[in-house]
């Protein structure tokens, strides 16, 4: 059987880097490790298209849950947000601190 098993092992990995840090609570290196999962999957979708049926058979029962696991993970880790493009707010003490200044000379 020509089951790619390393590239499985591979993806199974990544699933658990996401886990792991999506528990803790770190929302970029799960993104990270999701991103790894995606490209890892579309990898094995190349390789599905040249299996047999028995190879496909395996290989699906094996990626199903892996991706189930991803699609949870995935779930879990919040969208990032982009900085909008928004109008200066005046800031008073600035106005302030130009008045700490030395004093002009001659004052």
């Amino acid at each position: 059987m020509d089951v790619p098993l390393e590239q499985l092992a591979a993806v199974s990995e990544a699933v658990g880097r996401a886990e792991e840090a999506a528990e803790e609570q770190a929302w970029t290196s799960a993104r990270t490790a999701l991103d790894d999962v995606d490209r890892l999957l579309e990898e094995l979708r190349e390789a599905y298209r040249t299996l047999g049926s028995r190879e496909r058979g395996t290989l699906g029962a094996i990626a199903t849950p892996l991706r189930a696991r991803r699609d949870v993970v995935a779930a879990r880790v919040p969208k990032p947000q982009a900085v909008s493009d928004g109008a200066p707010v005046h800031d008073p003490e600035q106005d302030d601190e130009a008045g700490l200044e030395a004093p002009p000379a001659g004052a």
